[in-house]
């Protein structure tokens, strides 16, 4: 990847975490990034990749903040989830839950690209937290994301 479309993805991310997704077209994603809607689509193919694109930078970045912050140690369900709980209901991570719920929202409702990418982002952080699970709980990582989820959004609607 060329360093011009790795800045310019970091910056369509950085924009989608600040201000979400909904009312943003490829020019107001080619300001964010301080480019047109030509280069854009010269390095993208589509708004459509662009955002697929920018958001799994999203997700990369977040996976790599909980190894910093949880470390590598295999552990147990409960506590995984527990420490997770901790991280992702802290103030700095609302516009990152804020976002996952948009995009969840938009996936429900059939708005492409976001269900599939929903799914990759799901999956992902499934794969995160299985990776991250003793072997003998491994099988419920989905599990644990599901209930991780619903904390969060318990909490992002003041509950």
């Amino acid at each position: 990847m060329t360093d011009r479309k790795h800045t310019i993805r970091a910056a369509v991310a950085a924009h989608l975490i600040e201000t979400g997704l909904t009312g943003h077209g490829i020019r107001a994603l080619a300001r964010a990034a301080n480019t047109s809607d030509r280069m854009l689509i010269y390095y993208f193919g589509s708004k459509e990749e662009l955002l697929r694109e920018s958001l799994m930078l999203v997700v990369k970045g977040l996976s790599m903040q909980l190894d910093q912050e949880l470390g590598n140690e295999r552990q147990r369900s409960a506590d995984l989830l527990e420490k997770l709980t901790v991280v992702c209901q802290r103030p700095d991570w609302r516009p990152m839950t804020n976002l996952w719920f948009e995009i969840v929202g938009l996936a429900a409702r059939g708005n492409a690209p976001y269900q599939p990418v929903a799914c990759e982002i799901a999956d992902a952080f499934i794969d995160w937290i299985a990776s991250h699970l003793i072997d003998a709980e491994r099988h419920q990582a989905a599990d644990v994301f599901a209930h991780l989820e619903g904390r969060m959004l318990l909490a992002v609607i003041g509950r």
